[in-house]
């Protein structure tokens, strides 16, 4: 039997001891933090579940502030690495760290780049709306100078006619119709038409002292007799058509045979003058002065 020396065992009880006393002083101490009830529970004593749920929403709180706390540590952390703290850390972590680093900076360059292009379109969607603009004033502007040029030429042509009218009225006093008996009066209400190409019948009648219904009737007579051709629109304006346009018109049909009425209109149009030539604008001239002469001398005969 081995002798064991009686130091020895003394030494090993007393370990034995000191560790059996520091362990209920520890495990009073974790009892004593577990049961402590803070003032406001201590004031307004609760039943066993309120502490409970009570306790369970401080640990919640609690921690969610670390969690907070963590990730708060974890972003400056990748915002700010210290080059000194960056040498202490192993191949392993730093090869972790340079990864997180460089995924934060490809996330900010997406997010930059999606900055840029949704500035851009707006830009983009700026400038269209400003060119939208700009062509409907533009329009709105055209649209404003051609109403106004067109009542400034309504607006002359109402003065011209008034002051012919006031004239033939003044000639007609004490005048007898005209005789279209005469063959120079027949020339002379053809020509009348022939050199304007386009005149109302408003025109012709005053001029000639005839009444709408007795100028389409010698109209449809010299029609017959072929010694005019024309046409009498919807604004009561008798178009002359020459003999050289009728021929055009003729040609174009028998080529392209079939063709619709809008069709027609198109090819008419380009095909028939609707002015006077340069000529006979001087004819026109001559003639208007003439007569303006011929009712300023009655005038002062009268007087």
């Amino acid at each position: 039997m081995i002798a064991i020396p009686i130091n020895l065992i003394i030494t090993t009880l007393l370990l034995g001891l000191i560790i059996f006393l520091a362990y209920i002083f520890l495990n009073k101490l974790t009892k004593g933090s577990s049961n402590y009830i803070p003032p406001e529970d201590i004031d307004n004593p609760q039943n066993p579940e309120e502490n409970d749920h009570s306790n369970n929403n401080r640990n919640h709180n609690h921690n969610q502030r670390r969690n907070n706390n963590n990730i708060n540590d974890f972003q400056n952390q990748e915002q700010n690495i210290n080059p000194d703290s960056f040498k202490k850390l192993t191949k392993k972590e730093q090869i972790k760290m340079q990864k997180k680093q460089e995924r934060k900076e490809q996330r900010d360059a997406m997010l930059l780049a999606m900055e840029e292009k949704k500035r851009r379109e707006q830009e983009k969607q700026i400038q269209l709306l400003l060119k939208e603009k700009e062509k409907e004033e533009e329009a709105k502007r055209i649209e404003e100078e051609a109403k106004r040029i067109a009542e400034e030429k309504k607006k002359k042509e109402d003065e011209e006619y008034d002051k012919w009218r006031d004239l033939i009225k003044v000639g007609e006093e004490g005048e007898d119709r005209m005789d279209f008996e005469k063959e120079e009066t027949i020339n002379k209400f053809l020509d009348y038409i022939k050199i304007r190409k386009v005149v109302s019948l408003e025109d012709i009648s005053g001029t000639f002292k005839l009444n709408p219904n007795e100028i389409v009737e010698k109209l449809n007579k010299y029609e017959n007799e072929g010694r005019i051709m024309g046409i009498i629109d919807d604004r009561g304006k008798y178009i002359y058509i020459t003999e050289k346009e009728m021929g055009l018109i003729e040609k174009m049909l028998t080529n392209r045979g079939r063709i619709s009425k809008t069709d027609l209109i198109k090819e008419c149009n380009r095909l028939i003058r609707f002015e006077p030539t340069e000529q006979d604008k001087i004819k026109i001239a001559e003639e208007q002065e003439k007569t303006l002469k011929e009712l300023e001398e009655e005038l002062k005969v009268k007087k």
